[in-house]
C-alpha cells in the first residue's frame, strides 16, 4: 500500500513528465479513433465524467486528487457550481490555483493540499464528488468510506480508475509489480472488487462501465511522447525520471490484461 508521501514524491517528478510529454490533463484519453490528437481524447474523457456527474448550478463538488486542476476548470467553465479540489502534492495545488486565477474562476473554484483519506471537511458537505484516476494511488476502501462521509445523503460519486480485466501471466508479474511500486499505485481491482468496495463503503452502485477499448491508445501515445523527450527529462529530473520513463516504454505498460473503468454511485 502506498503512503501519501510516496504519492507526493512521485508527482514531484511525474508532473513534469506529463506536462512535457502528454497534456495539462493528467489522465487517459477517450479515443473514438486511434489517430485522434491527445488533446481531443483527454478532453473527451473529461466530458464523459462531467456528463456522468451531472453537476447542477449552485451545488458543492469535490475533486479528489485534482492534479493541476484542468478537469475541474473545464467543469467550472460549464456549470456555475462551488468546486473544491484536493491534492496531496503542494506543487500541484499551487499550479491549479494559478490556473484558476488565470481563468478568472477563483471565486468559485479552489484547490487545497489535503489527504483524501482524512478530508478536512464536515460530514455531508458536498453534493457530488469525483475521483479522476486518483483512487489508484490509495487504499480504496478507506478513500471510499471518507468520500461517503463528506457526501450528503443522495450525493453522487463518479470514479475513473484502472481495472484488472484478466490475470497476468507469470512472465509479466514481476515487471508489473515493479511498475506499481515506481508509480505509487495500489493493486488494480476487478469489476467484482469494485462492486464489493462500493457496497462496503455504504454507497449504492449505479453504473459500472468498462471503457477499455476507448482508452487503449493512451499508452502508445504517451510512450511516443516520453520517448521523444527522454534525454531532456532525464537531464532535468535525473534518475527518478529515467525510472518512470523506462516503465512507460516497457511492454508491461500496455498489457490487455488491464483496462479502464468508470463507476457511478450515490450515498443513500
Amino acid at each position: 500500500m502506498t503512503s501519501p508521501k510516496q504519492v507526493s514524491d512521485f508527482y514531484d517528478v511525474y508532473t513534469h513528465v506529463l506536462l512535457s510529454s502528454w497534456d495539462v490533463n493528467f489522465h487517459y484519453g477517450y479515443w473514438l479513433s486511434d489517430d485522434e490528437p491527445v488533446a481531443v481524447a483527454v478532453r473527451r474523457m473529461t466530458d464523459v465524467l462531467i456528463d456522468l456527474l451531472a453537476l447542477r448550478p449552485g451545488e458543492r463538488m469535490l475533486d479528489v486528487g485534482c492534479g493541476i486542476g484542468e478537469p475541474a476548470l473545464r467543469l467550472a467553465s460549464q456549470v456555475d457550481a462551488d468546486i473544491t479540489g484536493v491534492s496531496i502534492n503542494l506543487g500541484q495545488v499551487l499550479e491549479a490555483n494559478r490556473r484558476a486565477d488565470a481563468a478568472s474562476v477563483s471565486a468559485r473554484i479552489r484547490f487545497e493540499e489535503a489527504d483524501a483519506l482524512e478530508l478536512p471537511y464536515r460530514d455531508g458537505n458536498f453534493d457530488a464528488v469525483w475521483a479522476f484516476e486518483s483512487l489508484l494511488h490509495m487504499d480504496r476502501d478507506r478513500a471510499l468510506r471518507e468520500i461517503r462521509r463528506v457526501l450528503r445523503p443522495g450525493g453522487r460519486l463518479v470514479i475513473a480508475d484502472l481495472l484488472q480485466r484478466a490475470p497476468l501471466s507469470p512472465d509479466h508479474r514481476e515487471a508489473f509489480d515493479d511498475a506499481l511500486t515506481k508509480f505509487a499505485l495500489s493493486a488494480l481491482p476487478t469489476v467484482d472488487d469494485y462492486r464489493a468496495l462500493i457496497g462496503e463503503a455504504g454507497l449504492v452502485l449505479d453504473q459500472v462501465i468498462d471503457v477499455s477499448e476507448h482508452t487503449r491508445p493512451t499508452m502508445r501515445h504517451l510512450a511516443a511522447g516520453v520517448r521523444a523527450r527522454r534525454t531532456e527529462l532525464v537531464e532535468r529530473h535525473g534518475e527518478a525520471a529515467r525510472q518512470l520513463i523506462d516503465v512507460l516504454l516497457h511492454p508491461v505498460a500496455d498489457l490487455p490484461e488491464y483496462g479502464y473503468i468508470l463507476v457511478s454511485a450515490h450515498r443513500p
